[in-house]
């Protein structure tokens, strides 16, 4: 016969081994949950662009690194940090015509103009199409800078 001192060691040795084996079921079901995750933060990753914008008003830069999803247009990332105004021209789309309360001037011929980094040529070059038409790509700087256009 079993003393009830063994009894109750064999009874605590199968709770033991039974809340181990919990244990290690909630430890395997948390790791199938982060892999999980981990797909879908990659999934999100595919969405986003990572884009640096700067605006240079003459008198200051500031310049952020923002997050967009694909398909944003350069307006997109601008009206991100910035109060922008524009008007709607049919066939030609938005023009600027403000950012953060700097309006263009005709009278001084001082316009908001915008630019893409050519990471080849390692400079700035003006851009051929206006901000709300152009489709931006991941890791992209752009900057809208308030000068005298050279046209």
């Amino acid at each position: 016969m079993v003393s009830k001192e063994s009894q109750a060691i064999i009874i605590a040795f199968i709770m033991l081994s039974l809340a181990l084996v919990y244990v290690g079921y909630q430890v395997y079901a948390l790791q199938m949950q982060l892999a999980e995750q981990a797909e879908n933060i990659n999934e999100l990753r595919g969405l986003l662009l990572k884009i640096e914008v700067t605006i240079d008003n003459g008198n200051a830069t500031k310049t952020e690194v923002i997050w967009l999803t694909k398909g944003a247009s350069a307006l997109e990332a601008l009206r991100r940090m910035a109060v922008v105004e524009t008007k709607y021209f049919s066939g030609l789309g938005e023009f600027i015509e403000s950012i953060d309360g700097i309006r263009n001037d005709p009278e001084m011929g001082k316009y908001w103009m915008w630019y893409i980094w050519n990471e080849e040529k390692a400079e700035w070059e003006y851009a051929t199409v206006g901000a709300g038409s152009y489709k931006l790509r991941g890791g992209e700087r752009i900057m809208f800078r308030y000068e005298v256009p050279v046209w």
